[in-house]
């Protein structure tokens, strides 16, 4: 739960010290947090002031620490420093928990202390597809943790902008729908059956990706790449996307291309180097061209990266659950025969620091895939989280040949405790292994 405030800024305590600012800020918030309250949105902290400057005067002088500069010098810096304050103040209260905090206003370190979004935007569809390059370049300059209002903030979304809007905005880092009291009610019900259905189609998608989702934000913590790409970024050398702004990545292994204009049923969606596969049908396609790509209402253009490891929550288990106790399906996307890929599962309890003293997994799996066979290497990086799962549920998907029998070491899957099934229909082995290994090298062979 999070709720609203407003910074009163450096300049209020010109004799205090910056230490004693964050306490005191602290003590401001514990009111809310006592209430169970762990995130604040901080709004107009640009900051946003109805004169003819739009902001703060200009000459305004802050005490910046005894070092008095005016708002002119640290105008830049203000949203930021109160996005710390927030941060580490609310941090003081919450007795190891971590907090939330949302900011309109941010600078060049702001990703440390909160998500972003990007301001007031429009129900039109203009402001959908601005949305992408909005976020694409956020993630570039260094936070990776952003997103538009879903469906628009302002003016009346239509049921097939708030639907096409909702397909999209699932898949951006910070996902939410907002709109102003004066437009009309925006949510998904308020459109009828059809938009409710594909809203919550979308939202339950994004619930049961959170373990990949959650692994992008890892990988973003530690070596500051954006969780949701421009094709330029993973493909530099391709120039069919030096200029390619209306579709997307979500870290490697999934590409996004959404419906962005009204009645529109194709698009045309470029698939870069290497397969890709359909996630609702399943149907492989070359890259390195153009297809196009059938979206009746309902359908969100989405392709996985063939090799890719993506980890899910199970179909049934759509509430996020995110610790130990929750059902996570590591699914690898079958490769082309003669292909190699590398995938990681991160996991902590999603509520504390402890994976700072080192309270998390980190699963890193390699796949060799032949005409008839696939070598699947797993192997923990930390398995420092204290947890009950016992079993390790794994799918391969969009198999290339049916599996005869499944080895680990010189045993059967089964006469190492592990089972496993094949669906011929969907081309899908299912596998379960008991989770005691740290090394573990599965041989299924066709």
């Amino acid at each position: 739960m999070f709720i609203g405030n407003v910074w009163p800024g450096a300049s209020a305590f010109p004799d205090f010290t910056e230490d004693q600012v964050r306490s005191w800020w602290g003590e401001q918030h514990r009111y809310y947090t006592e209430l169970g309250i762990h995130g604040i949105w901080n709004d107009m902290n640009e900051p946003a002031v109805f004169n003819a400057s739009k902001t703060m005067d200009l000459d305004v002088v802050h005490g910046n620490d005894g070092d008095m500069k005016t708002h002119r010098e640290l105008h830049n810096l203000y949203g930021m420093l109160m996005s710390m304050a927030t941060q580490q103040g609310l941090k003081q209260q919450l007795d190891g928990e971590r907090p939330f905090v949302l900011t309109r206003a941010g600078y060049a370190g702001v990703q440390k202390y909160a998500a972003t979004w990007t301001g007031d935007n429009r129900s039109f569809w203009e402001h959908l597809a601005m949305a992408i390059p909005m976020v694409l370049n956020l993630g570039l300059s260094g936070q990776p943790f952003a997103g538009p209002d879903i469906g628009g903030f302002a003016h009346n979304a239509t049921p097939e902008l708030l639907a096409r809007w909702t397909q999209a905005g699932v898949f951006f880092p910070y996902c939410r729908n907002h709109s102003v009291l004066e437009s009309i009610r925006q949510e998904p019900w308020s459109f009828g059956s059809e938009v409710e259905d594909i809203c919550r189609k979308y939202i339950r998608l994004r619930y049961r990706l959170l373990p990949y989702l959650y692994t992008q934000f890892y990988e973003a913590h530690k070596t500051g790449l954006p969780i949701m790409r421009p094709l330029i970024l993973e493909y530099p050398n391709d120039r069919s996307v030096f200029n390619l702004c209306d579709q997307f990545l979500v870290g490697t292994s999934l590409l996004v291309a959404p419906i962005l204009r009204p009645s529109t049923e194709y698009r045309p969606v470029y698939l870069p180097a290497g397969e890709w596969i359909d996630f609702w049908t399943g149907e492989r396609h070359e890259g390195g061209r153009t297809i196009l790509a059938h979206a009746p209402i309902d359908v969100l253009p989405l392709y996985v990266k063939a090799g890719s490891m993506v980890s899910e929550l199970a179909e049934d288990q759509w509430k996020p659950v995110m610790n130990e106790r929750a059902t996570v399906t590591i699914s690898v996307y079958a490769g082309a025969p003669g292909t190699e890929s590398a995938g990681r599962w991160y996991e902590d309890d999603a509520r504390t620091y402890a994976y700072e003293n080192g309270g998390f997994n980190l699963l890193e799996s390699t796949a060799v895939f032949h005409e008839d066979k696939l070598s699947l290497n797993l192997a923990y990086a930390s398995k420092g989280m204290n947890g009950d799962r016992d079993r390790l549920h794994l799918q391969v998907k969009s198999m290339n040949f049916a599996p005869a029998a499944v080895r680990t070491g010189q045993a059967s899957l089964e006469e190492a405790g592990g089972s496993w099934s094949y669906d011929e229909t969907l081309r899908t082995l299912s596998l379960q292994v008991p989770n005691s290994f740290d090394k573990l090298e599965l041989v299924i062979q066709g």
